[in-house]
């Protein structure tokens, strides 16, 4: 299957810029990191403001945006964790994406900015994320709730119903990863020849991440720094989708093995020559994605 020329473009652009290597490079990376936090968190463009209502609140020093579209459809409600290693701050890119999920579903969301790695790891930003659930689990019914995340986010989103599971707590109707990073020890075998196709992220740049996320000194490969190592039973029916370029792709594949084993089901939609998070880009692949996932929200 011939990929988009957008798609190839984009690709081309990422691996001239050695994005690949300058973020598996400890000092490169951190580098980066620095400017991240220099920049700080990207804000909701200015189409929310035009067409529903903002209201932010503080979780301990942490910002949650929740947003009510003007146009709202039933009682919908998307809990929106974004991606970027557990390390670097919400971008446009997601925000835009939110923008086309509210555009298609007319759901209410909810954006919480979490605690970031290295400066905290699961420990100390699980309980912020936790106490944002269950404020819009009571505001809006866990039933009618989708989980969902990109990368680091998707990880999240798996990590946070299987919390919320164990501690009796109702876990959201829906659950949807996009291109989930679940095994933050980056030890598939597999991976080494995803990394030759991969444009974005290194087995080196992975395995450090996880180590910031899950704390100095403790073990990357435990729930829930690797939500992949958990029981999936109990669990609402899963979407996720992945590139077959993306590094990650073979987590979302252990995450099929791994619910047949558990008697959950996951439905896993494999993009062809995809790179990760190919379903926030602007490409005609994308849309496609799109609508299926709108369709899963509304369904």
């Amino acid at each position: 299957m011939k990929i988009s020329k957008r798609a190839r473009l984009i690709n081309f652009v990422l691996r001239l810029l050695k994005v690949q290597q300058r973020l598996a490079d400890f000092d490169t990376g951190m580098r980066f990191l620095a400017r991240d936090r220099k920049n700080g968190p990207a804000g909701p463009i200015g189409w929310f403001r035009k067409h529903g209502d903002i209201k932010t609140h503080d979780i301990n020093g942490h910002r949650v945006y929740e947003y009510e579209p003007r146009e709202r459809s039933g009682a919908r409600h998307i809990f929106y964790l974004h991606g970027g290693g557990y390390a670097f701050n919400i971008t446009s890119i997601h925000w835009r994406f939110i923008r086309k999920l509210i555009k298609g579903t007319g759901a209410s969301v909810t954006v919480p900015l979490y605690p970031l790695a290295p400066e905290h790891n699961w420990a100390t930003s699980y309980p912020i994320v936790l106490d944002a659930y269950e404020r819009a689990a009571a505001k809006y019914g866990a039933e009618n709730i989708t989980v969902m995340g990109d990368s680091a986010g998707g990880g999240y989103s798996l990590g946070l119903a299987q919390m919320l599971r164990d501690q009796g707590k109702d876990p959201p109707g829906k659950i949807i990863l996009l291109s989930p990073w679940l095994d933050a020890t980056a030890s598939d075998p597999r991976q080494q020849d995803l990394e030759k196709h991969d444009v974005l992220l290194s087995v080196e740049g992975t395995k450090t991440a996880g180590q910031f996320w899950a704390g100095e000194g403790n073990d990357p490969a435990a729930f829930p720094a690797s939500p992949l190592f958990a029981s999936l039973r109990n669990l609402p029916k899963i979407l996720t989708f992945a590139g077959s370029h993306d590094l990650l792709y073979t987590d979302a594949q252990r995450l099929v093995t791994e619910s047949e084993k558990a008697g959950v089901r996951v439905e896993l939609i494999t993009g062809e020559q995809m790179q990760h998070v190919w379903m926030l880009l602007p490409i005609r692949e994308a849309i496609a994605a799109r609508a299926r996932i709108i369709a899963h929200i509304k369904s």
